[in-house]
């Protein structure tokens, strides 16, 4: 992916069928994983030819495959995971309560909590970036238990992630990036009812 400054590699894991993000400063070799995944040949292949070291991962909500996911890089790499939640396995942790910058690798993250969806979840901007994770794919949402658990993360979209600059490029795991402009103007979740209306009057 092209950016002046960053290196960002996405890889797609055929095991959760969800993708991972390599992140680090065109300048340096330290990198994070957003939302981790199994660490196959093809990943650790990325590494190596990409010359990374892995020193972090950014969580964004917990899942099962990143659990275990975790537990196997860990053995491999000693990482910092970052995560809103303190039930994800780490021997060096830090977790996040609130809005904050994350410095890391040579990058500072900006996390926005995913309130109030839920109390672990966080998306990261970094620059003109911002990775959704699991919690906003393009087009649609992620899952949520109920109908007012939906119209809860709707809310927390348009407070939060929607006032940050329109070509914002949104870097989910699951489905293909988009930019925070189309989800305002083009996915059904976001469109003012009476806006739509009157368009198809």
């Amino acid at each position: 992916m092209l950016h002046p400054r960053l290196r960002v590699i996405p890889y797609f894991s055929p095991g959760s069928e969800t993708t991972t993000h390599l992140v680090a400063r065109r300048d340096r070799h330290e990198a994070l994983l957003v939302d981790p995944v199994t660490l196959d040949r093809e990943l650790f292949q990325l590494l190596v030819t990409h010359e990374l070291d892995l020193r972090a991962v950014l969580i964004t909500h917990p899942e099962t495959y990143m659990i275990r996911a975790l537990k196997t890089i860990q053995k491999i790499f000693d990482l910092e995971v970052i995560s809103g939640s303190r039930d994800v396995p780490a021997a060096r942790r830090r977790h996040l309560d609130d809005e904050t910058d994350v410095d890391c690798c040579g990058m500072t993250f900006h996390a926005i909590p995913v309130l109030p969806h839920s109390r672990s979840s966080f998306v990261y901007q970094l620059d003109s970036l911002v990775f959704t994770g699991s919690i906003v794919h393009a087009g649609t949402l992620g899952e949520t238990a109920t109908a007012f658990a939906e119209a809860l993360l709707v809310a927390t979209v348009k407070d939060y992630l929607f006032t940050l600059p329109e070509d914002t490029l949104m870097l989910p795991s699951v489905g293909p990036p988009s930019t925070l402009l189309a989800e305002r103007t083009l996915s059904p979740y976001y469109r003012d009812p009476a806006a739509a209306s009157e368009e198809s009057s």
